[in-house]
């Protein structure tokens, strides 16, 4: 079994993907918690890229790690309608969401990251 770069490149930002998915799971949890169900679209879309990544670490199939793909770049944008407007109404909380929208924007970067070596 012969392992080229890029396959070793592909895992290692997979990884970096799923530990910022992680961290972004535990910030927006708080976020959620805040802002209640109108992040639910949302959520529910980090969840599902973090099974599709966690899973494309240990299946090698490329449908898995399309899908992981594709969820880490929708996820970020599901966020933006909701937060926009809350953002809008109590910019007084906008530290509490710094956290969880810094984490959406690199795992955005990643995302493109893992389109260009997948």
């Amino acid at each position: 079994m012969v392992i080229k770069k890029g396959e070793i490149m592909n895992e290692i930002i997979s990884l970096v993907s799923l530990s910022v998915i992680f961290g972004a799971m535990l910030s927006g949890f708080a976020t959620f918690r805040l802002t209640g169900m109108r992040l639910m679209p949302h959520f529910a879309s980090l969840m599902i890229a973090f099974i599709l990544t966690l899973a494309s670490l240990f299946i090698s199939n490329n449908i898995i790690g399309y899908l992981a793909i594709a969820f880490q770049v929708i996820t970020p944008l599901t966020v933006c309608p909701t937060i926009c407007n809350i953002l809008k109404t109590q910019f007084q909380n906008t530290g509490i969401y710094s956290a969880h929208l810094a984490l959406m924007g690199m795992m955005f970067i990643l995302a493109l990251g893992n389109v260009i070596l997948f």
